[in-house]
Order: C-alpha cells, then structure tokens, then sequence
C-alpha cells in the first residue's frame, strides 16, 4: 500500500514572517530588581547566620529568636529572588500559553500568607504578654533590636533602589495578518505615552512589594521594639512594649491583606484598570461605524496586558484598521479582536 504524501510545504511569504513574534510577553529580559532581591536575602541569610551563632554562643534566646525569626524572612526574599529568574527562565515556553509573568505574583501571594500567619502569632503572642508579663532582657534585646532594624532599614533601600525602572521598555511590531475569519492575533505595545504612569500606566511589580513589605514590617517591629524597651528601661513602663507590638502587628496584617487582594485579583484574571479599559475603548470605537459590544482586559505580568474585544462594525472595516489604533498603548501584548459586520447594513436598503 502506497504511502500518502503530504502536498509540499511553500517557504513562508512576506506576511507571515511580519507576523512571527516572541511570546515572553516581556518577561524574558533580566530586571534590576532580580540583582537588589538576591542581595537582600544574601544579607539576611549572613545576619541570620550570625544571630543565630551569637545567640547560641552567649546563651542568648533573644538573639536566637532573632535568627529564627530571620530565617524566615530570608525564606520569604529568596521566593522572591527565585521568582524573578524563574520568570525569566520559562518566559519562552510555550506551555505556557500567556507567558510567565504571574510567576512573580504567585510568589507575592505565597509570601503575603507567610506575613499573615506571622503576624497573627504576633498578635497572640502580644495578647499573652498583655495578660501574662515577662521581664525584659533590655540590654540584649535593644542590640538585637538596633542591629535588625539597621540591617532592615539597609535592605529596603536596596530594593527601593531597583523599583519603577525595570520594566518601561517598549516594543513596536506590527503583524500585518488578516485572518480569513478576521479575528486579529496582533501585538499593539509600544512605547508608553507621557502620561501613562499617570492615567493607568504599567501596574507595580508585586513580587517586590512583597519582598518590600517583608523587609518594611520586619523594620517597623524593630521601632516597636526599641520604642517598648526605652520605656521599660526609663519608666518601668513593662506593658507598653507587648502593646507596641500588638499595635504594629495590626499594621502589618492590614498590609498583608492588602497585599493577598491585589496578587489575588492577577492570579484570578481580574479585570484591568479602568482607565486603560477606557482608552482601548476609545481608540476601538473611533474607526467609523463602530460599537464595542464586549472587552476583557487582564495583566499577564508585569506592565503587561492582553485583551479579547468583540466589535461590530456598521462601516467597511478590516483587522488592520483596529490595530492601527491600539498601536502604542502601553503594555497591550497580543491582542485578540473580532469583528462582526451588522448584518442589516449588508442587506440592500439597509442602513448605512
């Protein structure tokens, strides 16, 4: 029995190597913020070490409760860390079919419930010391204190230090393909507009809040501290430090829920901000004739968007049109439009 053969493939036209395009959503390039997380958790993982050692060495429990609580902070800035490079890693695979930008936020959440239930041992622990005192050990946990909020107060500088520059690059490439079925598979990023960090702008990368809000809650403990154990040397005043600390730990978990909401919301494919949904409307309905019946709008990373737009067309229209005006929004990755001529403009006599 003869085998078939398959009819012979013709090199790619002009079209199709326009349409050709990388699929890293703009995750594939190496951040800034990669490098400052990586140092931070090198820097707690060394003032772990060493806490731990010298708690273990002078028979210390406040600096070895240091260290332990070091540790996990370390483990909260290396999932961090390790997020970002993942992120990069697996930016080109195809598995993953709307890159690997939510990497990122998945480690936000995962990190943000690691605060949360901190902090709520926090609070427990300030409500046993409320209803139970203990004497301070003030000269060792003033050290401990004074030491964690340096290395604190270190770290978030190094992270502020790679925020917000990171991720403005744009790219501008046209696909000219006219799918025969005339939904549009185009890529309409470019280079931002001047107001665009303004209006809705690329939304903040949530692996370093995270990583941020770790480091910030950690220091604003240490304040606690400090202000607690003056008062306790000064005064007496033994209350006040579980009291500091029931205060700020409350801070911290409405910080942390407020984190879970906003990496909650990308993981879920929320709907984008309203401004920018505003302009892709805008720019969609300002070819001729054009209503826009449906339009969903989602990150898929960071400063990153994708869309899927219904819109009917009373006037002669073709894919080309619609991408030529979404062409520089910033952000907008692969887009997905179809269009629908109104069947009763089409039929002779009808409106125009």
């Amino acid at each position: 029995m003869a085998s078939e053969t398959l009819p012979p493939r013709h090199p790619p036209c002009e079209t199709e190597l326009h349409t050709r395009h990388p699929h890293d959503f703009g995750q594939g390039r190496k951040q800034r913020a990669e490098t400052r997380a990586l140092w931070v958790t090198l820097l707690t993982l060394v003032t772990m070490v060493a806490e731990v050692i010298g708690g273990w060495l002078t028979a210390s429990m406040a600096l070895l409760a240091d260290g332990i609580h070091m540790a996990g902070h370390a483990l909260a800035l290396g999932l961090a860390a390790a997020a970002y490079y993942l992120a990069r890693r697996h930016a080109g695979n195809r598995r993953l079919s709307l890159g690997s930008g939510k990497i990122g936020d998945l480690a936000a959440y995962t990190s943000a419930l690691f605060l949360g239930a901190s902090t709520l041992w926090l609070v427990a622990e300030s409500i046993q010391r409320l209803l139970h005192p203990q004497p301070l050990m003030a000269a060792e946990a003033m050290t401990v204190a004074v030491a964690g909020l340096v290395v604190n107060l270190l770290s978030a500088w190094l992270l502020a230090g790679g925020h917000g520059h990171a991720h403005h690059h744009g790219h501008a490439h046209r696909h000219d393909d006219e799918h025969r079925h005339e939904h549009d598979h185009c890529d309409a990023h470019g280079h931002a507009p001047a107001d665009a960090g303004h209006d809705h702008g690329p939304r903040q990368d949530n692996n370093l809040r995270a990583a941020l809000v770790h480091v910030i809650a950690d220091a604003v403990t240490s304040v606690a501290a400090i202000v607690g154990l003056l008062a306790a040397w000064l005064w007496g005043w033994q209350w006040l430090d579980p009291a500091i600390a029931l205060v700020a730990s409350l801070v911290i978990l409405r910080w942390a829920v407020g984190l879970l909401r906003q990496t909650g919301a990308v993981l879920l494919d929320a709907e984008g901000p309203d401004g920018l949904r505003g302009q892709v409307r805008e720019r969609l309905e300002s070819v001729a004739g054009t209503r826009v019946v449906d339009l969903h709008l989602w990150s898929v990373g960071q400063g990153a968007w994708t869309l899927v737009a219904s819109v009917v067309s009373h006037a002669p229209a073709s894919p080309a049109d619609y991408r030529a005006r979404l062409h520089g929004l910033a952000g907008i990755h692969h887009p997905i439009i179809e269009v629908q001529q109104c069947s009763a403009c089409e039929e002779p006599g009808g409106p125009g």
